[in-house]
């Protein structure tokens, strides 16, 4: 079974996510997990690991669209290899943010809505860190939080530090880097496409959960460095479009 775990304070978001997933997964078994009420995004995922009783859990974004038609098989076959899966993220994590590590330890695709205050859309930006030779990425340390997977042994051993991350920031950089740091294997999946209308924000909240976590990993990060951060953009696509892209992929690999 998937145990889909979703912060939500938005009905009509939690809608379309959920329809989206209940048309993806059709008669694979499934539960989807509302936290409604949450006091942070830590607080609510480990409330809803608790309820859960799927052998794998997603951790996802309320404002997400999976284009990729054949998600479930892709994900059922990329954790029987690795133990968290994600969409974007780095090898080389230097900071709280995964991005500021810059080339070439970005890697990953996603898609954004061209009109950012207009959800679901219909047109999309698509942004592509690292080398499109490579479906897969090993050696991951850190995952963007708009989704990522895992088995259930790692929220067996990990769970979301609730005590130093009580909002909504960074709580998947922190996860995903504790279970990196317990020798679990992460991993970027380029041929899982997903459209997420947040492209960030970076309010003086965030910050103050920055500093807790170079606090946390003080002596466990490399010095900063500044690389330039550099991401392919093709824009204006329809849904058809970014897949014809994404199949790119799996062609330049074989």
């Amino acid at each position: 079974m998937i145990s889909i775990i979703i912060c939500s304070i938005n009905p009509e978001k939690f809608e379309f996510v959920s329809k989206n997933y209940k048309e993806l997964l059709g008669d694979a078994p499934f539960e989807i997990i509302g936290i409604h009420d949450a006091q942070s995004l830590c607080e609510g995922y480990n409330r809803g690991i608790t309820q859960s009783r799927g052998d794998i859990l997603i951790f996802c974004h309320d404002d997400i669209e999976i284009i990729s038609p054949d998600f479930y098989p892709r994900l059922r076959q990329y954790l029987q290899v690795y133990d968290v899966v994600g969409c974007a993220g780095t090898s080389h994590l230097v900071a709280s943010n995964w991005g500021f590590a810059g080339d070439p330890y970005l890697h990953g695709t996603v898609a954004y809505p061209v009109t950012g205050d207009e959800w679901p859309g219909n047109r999309f930006d698509l942004s592509v860190w690292g080398e499109i030779n490579s479906v897969v990425v090993e050696g991951i340390q850190a995952l963007d939080g708009f989704f990522f997977a895992v088995n259930r042994r790692v929220v067996n051993e990990i769970r979301f530090d609730e005590q130093n991350f009580d909002g909504f920031h960074i709580y998947d950089i922190d996860f995903t880097f504790a279970a990196y740091l317990a020798g679990f294997k992460l991993a970027v999946c380029n041929d899982i496409l997903i459209a997420h209308q947040s492209r960030g924000n970076y309010c003086e909240k965030y910050a103050v959960f920055s500093a807790r976590f170079m606090e946390k990993y003080q002596g466990r990060l490399p010095v900063q460095e500044c690389n330039n951060r550099q991401v392919a953009l093709a824009k204006n696509l329809d849904r058809a479009q970014m897949l014809r892209i994404g199949g790119s992929f799996r062609v330049a690999r074989s």
